[in-house]
């Protein structure tokens, strides 16, 4: 299903001031879960790779939740050695 986030402001409002605050918009709702990431992407007429960028530009982390230390601890000395 296809979406689209429509942020009203006053007509006294810069261009740039109206995408800043229609992108706060799309994050606020991908970060509350009501967008997925390739539809926030779509919105903000970014690629997927993109919108990602634009989460760490923005130091927004792209996952929420415990840390799965086990299996970071593996990643690392995969790695490092060249094997798990």
């Amino acid at each position: 299903m296809a979406s689209k986030v429509i942020v009203e402001v006053p007509d006294n409002i810069s261009e740039p001031t109206r995408k800043k605050a229609h992108q706060a918009a799309v994050l606020a709702l991908w970060e509350a879960g009501e967008l997925s990431t390739g539809e926030a992407a779509e919105e903000l007429s970014l690629t997927h790779h993109d919108f990602l960028d634009l989460l760490a530009a923005e130091g927004i982390p792209v996952e929420s939740g415990p840390l799965n230390l086990k299996a970071i601890e593996q990643a690392r000395q995969k790695l490092t050695t060249g094997r798990p």
